[in-house]
């Protein structure tokens, strides 16, 4: 029968992209000829919109999350929380968004919470609690870090996102890295 895990919870939308020092020159021009105090009141008005570092939507795994899985009929057949869950201990790359002497970071991280993604998947059984895993990893810049869920398994196989769910804006932040300070 063909189930589908939904998942809910905090997550966030992460994106980095390299910038010249020239482009960090402009931004900020750009910021003291608007006369604002944050880069996320500029941050429409740059033609930055995805990451050539990174662009990854994740939940953050700070204990928030929950999971609904159903049946092929529209059924609930199980519920359960991340804590009813273990993570694998597999070693997973953290993702790192750091400039470097010649490269600035644009950085930029837009935290939602409600609905995050759904994963179909087959079974012979009805699904329970144990059958399901995940992996984690952080995403590591120098203004710190956050704890992500990089995967969710079913008896042991990666489960692919079939659809995003809808979800409600948290949170904004907007950063330049650059000689491993933000401005």
């Amino acid at each position: 029968m063909k189930y589908t895990l939904n998942t809910y919870g905090w997550g966030g939308e992460f994106i980095g992209n390299s910038l010249t020092k020239e482009q960090t020159n402009q931004i900020e021009l750009l910021k003291e000829n608007r006369q604002v105090d944050e880069l996320g009141e500029i941050r429409f008005d740059m033609d930055i919109l995805d990451g050539d570092l990174l662009h990854i939507n994740k939940l953050f795994h700070n204990g928030t999350s929950y999971f609904e899985v159903i049946n092929s009929d529209g059924e609930i057949v199980l519920k359960f929380g991340i804590e009813d869950i273990k993570p694998l201990d597999i070693y997973t790359d953290s993702y790192e968004v750091y400039p470097t002497e010649n490269v600035d970071v644009f950085f930029t991280l837009d935290e939602n919470k409600g609905g995050y993604c759904g994963y179909d998947f087959e079974s012979d059984n009805i699904p329970i609690v144990k059958d399901f895993s995940f992996t984690h990893t952080t995403v590591d810049t120098p203004e710190g870090f956050w704890d992500v869920i990089e995967s969710f398994l079913f008896k042991g196989e990666n489960l692919e996102v079939y659809n995003y769910l809808d979800s409600v804006g948290k949170s904004s932040e907007v950063y330049i890295f650059k000689d491993e300070f933000p401005i």
